[in-house]
């Protein structure tokens, strides 16, 4: 993956298809193309990064900008990366090709769906830890019935 730094500093832009299901449904994995360009910092909520995450490299989108860094969570995830710092982005998403068709990210419609990928991200943790509760529930029931037996 050290290719796509390499990219960006000689070329300006990396295109390349997209992995995973974390930016559903806005890029499909294995099928989406992305357009990559380096960095025009500050970055604000709404844009889309590719930052160093360990050993490799995530792209999801910036919910909050904090005193501490970014917080950062994928379209698709409900639990995002706290405090991610400017010097670990890398690049941020200009552009993508979603099922064939182009998309820019000045693009109103885009746009449009940003703000409500942002807005309702409280939302979607909630609904998150809500489908939880079920299998928390048989988890503590469960501890509790061996203590009976």
């Amino acid at each position: 993956m050290h290719g796509i730094e390499t990219i960006l500093k000689e070329e300006k832009i990396f295109i390349g298809q997209t992995k995973g299901d974390s930016m559903e449904p806005m890029l499909c994995g294995g099928r989406d193309t992305v357009i990559i360009v380096p960095p025009r910092l500050p970055l604000s909520s709404g844009d889309v990064p590719v930052y160093r995450r360990g050993g490799h490299y995530t792209m999801h989108r910036i919910i909050k900008v904090t005193k501490y860094g970014y917080l950062i969570c994928g379209d698709n995830r409900p639990v995002p990366e706290k405090n991610v710092k400017t010097e670990d982005i890398i690049g941020v998403l200009a552009a993508f090709y979603h099922d064939g068709k182009y998309v820019d990210c000045k693009d109103a419609a885009y746009l449009a769906y940003t703000r409500k990928i942002c807005r309702t991200y409280p939302l979607r943790r909630f609904r998150y830890l809500l489908k939880r509760i079920p299998s928390k529930l048989k988890e503590l029931i469960g501890k509790d019935d061996s203590k009976c037996n």
